[in-house]
């Protein structure tokens, strides 16, 4: 309680969390590199980072990992002692904006891995990006004042209108001028930011890394979920007035924007109010699981009426959760192959494989996934799809698990039932490949036949050998 109401004041500016600069106590040193070294050396050291920590897709970091490397534990003190001595005021227009994208992404990673522990996103964690700095020079910076105050020339927060450069503020003077493209290079340490790399200096090269970055955004950031329906990034919409001076041409600069005919056609459509769209975002933390003992991230894609699905809670994914729930992260998707569609009134209209009763349980099961703890969804998923009808028993399993049932119910039967249930219809059309078969189950983001068949056959065996950790004392025989 004491978290969400912090957070609450956060967002309104009525508290602050305290500032935590991560490079204030880097040992002193006499080395003064020149603007250009220090642009060319930040530069290196993301890709240094990206070579060893990040997937080749730039989209996963192995935090772990990094944080018991020499990399964290030597490199990242010596960087912060050498940013403390540079002036980043006496480097062009074009070296600060590279510099600037890449101490912005470097400051998230290393935020994130000097924590205890690490959270499930950068939104969870109170006043994230105003709490994390360096200090660059004479500067004190931290990552809002990257990216509002020098990245976005000092546009206001679109949450909260805040300038973070105030008339008379030095920092003033480092506001580079905005550019729409620094969204695709910005990552804010989730699954919905674009992909983690490294941005050069030069002139032509950084221009042409950002028009990259954007084209990439631009083709990934629309999801169809049906003929008339889509979902886009909520970067298009948060920062719509960074691309174009109303919504409808924002959504038109995104269809000029990307290269596959269909979804360029879809945007277009959308744009002049022929299809129906909304905004959607990913915070999950974008962090490699199962590596140096972290625990595999398993998603289960399911729906409450669906046999196969059934028999996979029964007899594979509830005695795996029993005995090796310490070294999984679960999560459950309830939505299967259903259709969604938005009413243009707030709510939505579902179809589901097997009837409106598998709709009905699925609304059931989205609102509990939302408020529950995940131990308590596991054993109320159970209960429910251990039924001969599972749609319809929440009242019934409710009392079995010791929770409320009112507030589900309630929940269920509302448009906030209806909008949970399609942010999963999202989740589930973002999948790569799509869904063939339900229940589907990734691991760490990924699936496939082989792997999909191995999960429903053998869950336990599976986590065992996936695991990168300490051997489980209950893996001993797989």
């Amino acid at each position: 309680m004491m978290s969400r109401l912090l957070k609450l004041l956060s967002w309104m500016g009525l508290w602050s969390a305290p500032l935590v600069v991560l490079n204030a106590n880097a040992p002193p040193t006499e080395l003064t590199p020149t603007p250009t070294q220090m642009v060319e050396m930040t530069s290196k050291f993301m890709n240094i980072l990206l070579d060893n920590f990040v997937t080749e897709e730039g989209k996963k970091v192995s935090y772990l990992a990094l944080e018991h490397s020499s990399l964290y534990t030597t490199n990242f003190q010596e960087f912060g002692s050498l940013l403390k001595r540079v002036d980043p005021l006496a480097m062009n227009a074009t070296e600060r904006k590279s510099f600037f994208i890449n101490l912005y992404n470097l400051l998230t990673i290393h935020a994130l891995v000097s924590m205890t522990s690490l959270p499930t996103s950068t939104v969870s964690v109170t006043d994230f990006w105003r709490r994390y700095a360096y200090q660059v020079g004479p500067f004190t910076l931290h990552l809002d004042d990257l990216e509002h105050g020098v990245l976005r020339g000092n546009r206001p927060h679109p949450t909260t209108n805040t300038v973070f450069f105030k008339d008379g503020d030095p920092r003033l003077a480092l506001s580079v001028p905005a550019d729409h493209r620094i969204h695709a290079a910005l990552n804010c340490g989730a699954l919905g930011c674009s992909p983690l790399a490294s941005y050069s200096p030069g002139d032509q090269e950084l221009e042409q890394d950002l028009d990259d970055a954007m084209q990439r955004l631009c083709n990934t950031s629309v999801t169809r979920v049906n003929h008339n329906s889509i979902v886009i990034n909520s970067i298009f919409q948060w920062f719509s007035s960074d691309f174009a001076d109303t919504e409808k041409l924002t959504l038109r600069f995104l269809a000029d924007c990307i290269q596959d005919s269909a979804m360029k056609a879809l945007v277009s459509r959308a744009a002049a109010g022929e299809v129906a769209y909304t905004y959607h975002y990913d915070w999950t933390l974008n962090a490699v699981s199962g590596a140096g003992g972290a625990p595999l991230k398993l998603v289960v894609y399911f729906e409450s009426l669906c046999p196969d699905s059934v028999r996979f809670f029964k007899r594979q994914l509830y005695p795996t959760w029993r005995d090796l729930k310490d070294i999984i992260h679960l999560e459950f998707v309830p939505f299967g192959k259903a259709r969604a569609t938005p009413t243009g009134t707030g709510d939505y209209e579902f179809e589901c494989q097997h009837g409106p009763d598998e709709c009905h349980g699925n609304k059931v099961m989205a609102c509990a996934q939302d408020s529950l703890p995940i131990d308590t969804q596991v054993e109320f998923f159970n209960c429910m799809m251990s039924k001969s009808y599972p749609a319809t028993t929440g009242q019934e399993c409710s009392k079995t698990v010791g929770i409320e049932w009112a507030p589900i119910r309630e929940c269920s039967e509302s448009e906030v039932g209806s909008t949970l249930l399609y942010k999963n219809g999202i989740r589930t059309a973002e999948l790569e490949p799509p869904v063939r078969f339900i229940p589907t189950i990734t691991i760490d983001g990924h699936y496939n036949n082989h792997q999909l068949r191995s999960s429903l056959k053998d869950l336990k065996s599976q986590v065992c050998n996936m695991f990168q950790g300490p051997p489980h004392h209950n893996c001993s025989g797989n």
